[in-house]
């Protein structure tokens, strides 16, 4: 179910059908934002047409119901004849503004045509359609594009992004991207509504759910030139960006559900936890089932598995504990069954595992730091004598710096600096740019050089809500999938920017008991499936397919800006021709529910870009820059009239990005 405080409310809607029927949208006139569309039907009375939706076909119907076999409402079009459509439509002012639609569809049968639209004036512009020979299909002009079969009764999480400048548009499929710039099927260069239905020519049943549209308004008159073209794990090869997958120990999600978005995402990295206590639920006798098919699952998938060495186990007095907060093992049987695991969970996986992390947040539970200096002496050299090579990481909730220099001055005195090779924290805060954040991050670097010379630093878990009332950090503060994506572009481009590896907190909401943190990518419903991609999702996977292993962030980078009030800057140049990807926001504050631009000059020193373009990493959305607008002078660029606001826009040459 949508988290509707997440959504803007619908103004009005449309669902209206010919051999294939239509599509959900939204539109605007000029700098005019219409109200965002949203549809998650939960709160309309069953058996009815929900508010701004009007309804043709006399045989048959389009009312909310109760999906069979779940606690979801949605809308159902239902039609009996094949002589007349079953549609439900919504109109609303016309737009030149890019248009971001997403929704899910379902058909009860493979036999019937079904489909999505976004109309102008000259008809249907877009279609998303399930077709009666039971493929799925889009159109490129007049041209059909088949985009694979369809199951009946299984969901799909569509989306179309739109452009009538350009009169193109590409379209998503559970998060991959399965057409691009596909041409208008009219002549129109805007958008005025969204059909969708059921075809004169069949009899069938089509679900409607979870309807959002926005519009994304691009530099005026700058030529769009497409979208970022996503890159799964495997294509981009190695980044230092990691995604979340924690909680699996714990079951507060499902791997099952979001393992088809993992390598779609293009993070490299997945952090996972061990799961003592899920592997050993009798004494000695290990089921490693279900961590096997996680580890493969991601590795098959591109991604690294870094797996943490956690919770306690309840089945052993003074086991430790079982959760966030835990305590260590602490009894002699305890412990001796925590170094028996942990053997025996390095020896099988070290074949398929090089990275892994000792416990989680002991500093936020309360355990003493000779405690855990202690215990993470004794799990990694454990480790260390199972698999020579191992990577250790040690780790803190927060940017504890007291806590750190402890931890590394103790394993310093003990002699045992070597079995440390990294130690990640957990920053989490309102506003991803905030100057006391990597003031601290920048002394804990300073500690691990000065105490374990050679280990690294890692941002190892943080993220934002995409809703108010989240359970967990940040949870009391009001957010949205619009402030969520947002966040996590700031955060991770603050890092990389400072060549730091970074992990995306999570992959999905997770589902704690009695309530839900939705600091994930991926929307879920109650039994923890996936519902859709939230905003969050496709914006990390724009940025992954940028910002691989062929860019270095560029250290002390000059640059300018007219107005430079509370601008963040982080610069990359690719590793082998030189050319350049220059990140700019505004990072004054926790990001916010709005995406007014400021028209900005920028002056980079030393800067290459010989085919500069301009890209809002947020949406994708790539325009060129025209000579208007930018110069060079002896190495140093200078471009005008840069739209910037509290999300990452980028300057870079065209060579750097994949369309």
């Amino acid at each position: 179910m949508v988290n509707s405080s997440s959504l803007r409310r619908p103004s009005a809607a449309l669902i209206a059908a010919s051999l294939v029927a239509g599509l959900i949208s939204v539109a605007t006139a000029g700098p005019a934002t219409a109200a965002d569309l949203t549809g998650d039907f939960d709160s309309t009375a069953v058996g009815t047409a929900p508010s701004g939706w009007s309804v043709t076909g006399a045989a048959g119907d389009a009312t909310v119901q109760d999906v069979p076999g779940t606690v979801d409402r949605s809308l159902r079009l239902r039609d009996a004849s094949t002589s007349a459509p079953v549609t439900a439509r919504a109109s609303f002012g016309t737009t030149t503004s890019t248009l971001v639609a997403g929704f899910r569809l379902r058909a009860a049968q493979t036999s019937t045509t079904i489909g999505v639209h976004l109309d102008g004036t000259g008809g249907h512009n877009v279609t998303v359609a399930m077709g009666a020979d039971g493929r799925l299909f889009t159109y490129n002009g007049a041209g059909r594009i088949d985009l694979g079969a369809y199951t009946a009764g299984r969901w799909y999480d569509i989306r179309i992004v739109a452009d009538p400048s350009s009169g193109t548009a590409d379209v998503y499929i559970d998060g991959s991207r399965t057409a691009r710039r596909l041409a208008f099927r009219t002549t129109t260069k805007s958008l005025s509504g969204l059909q969708a239905g059921v075809s004169t020519a069949h009899t069938g049943t089509a679900w409607l759910d979870d309807v959002r549209t926005t519009t994304e308004s691009g530099p005026q008159g700058w030529p769009y030139l497409g979208q970022v073209g996503p890159r799964p794990a495997l294509q981009i090869g190695t980044s230092k960006l990691l995604v979340g997958a924690e909680t699996l120990d714990r079951d507060y999600t499902s791997h099952q559900a979001f393992s088809p978005y993992l390598g779609k995402l293009g993070a490299t990295g997945v952090r996972l936890q061990g799961g003592w206590a899920k592997t050993e639920k009798t004494k000695g006798v290990y089921d490693w089932t279900w961590l096997d098919k996680i580890v493969d699952d991601a590795r098959a998938k591109g991604l690294k598995p870094w797996i943490q060495l956690s919770y306690g186990n309840k089945i052993y007095s003074g086991g430790g504990g079982g959760g966030l907060g835990g305590e260590l093992p602490s009894s002699a049987e305890g412990l001796k069954a925590w170094d028996a695991w942990v053997k025996a969970m390095v020896n099988r996986y070290k074949d398929r595992v090089t990275e892994w992390e000792v416990w989680n947040e002991p500093n936020l539970a309360g355990i003493p730091v000779a405690d855990y200096t202690d215990f993470y002496i004794r799990t990694a050299g454990l480790v260390r004598a199972a698999q020579p090579g191992a990577v250790i990481y040690g780790q803190e909730a927060g940017i504890d710096v007291p806590y750190a220099k402890d931890f590394l001055t103790l394993l310093s005195q003990k002699g045992k600096s070597e079995l440390l090779g990294g130690f990640s924290y957990h920053p989490y805060n309102p506003n991803p740019d905030d100057a006391w954040t990597y003031e601290q991050v920048a002394k804990l670097k300073a500690l691990v050089d000065q105490y374990a010379p050679g280990a690294v630093i890692r941002q190892g878990e943080n993220g934002a809500p995409s809703a108010p009332g989240s359970f967990g950090a940040l949870g009391d503060l009001d957010w949205t999938e619009l402030s969520q994506s947002k966040w996590f572009l700031r955060r991770v481009l603050n890092d990389l920017g400072r060549d730091i590896s970074t992990s995306v907190f999570s992959i999905s909401d997770l589902h704690y008991p009695g309530k839900v943190n939705s600091k994930g990518l991926l929307q879920t419903n109650t039994d923890k499936s996936i519902r859709y991609a939230k905003q969050s999702f496709y914006a990390v996977q724009a940025l992954a397919s940028i910002f691989d292993s062929s860019l270095k962030p560029l250290p002390g980078y000059r640059w300018s800006a007219t107005p430079s009030t509370s601008l963040t800057v982080q610069a990359f140049a690719n590793r082998t021709s030189g050319r350049q990807v220059v990140g700019v926001w505004s990072g004054a504050g926790k990001p916010s529910e709005t995406n007014n631009r400021t028209s900005t000059d920028l002056t980079f020193t030393d800067g290459d870009f010989p085919d500069p373009v301009y890209i809002d990493v947020r949406t994708g959305a790539i325009h060129d820059i025209p000579a208007a607008n930018w110069s060079v002078q002896n190495g140093t660029y200078t471009f005008k009239g840069i739209p910037v606001y509290d999300s990452p826009v980028l300057i870079a040459d065209r060579s750097t990005v994949k369309f």
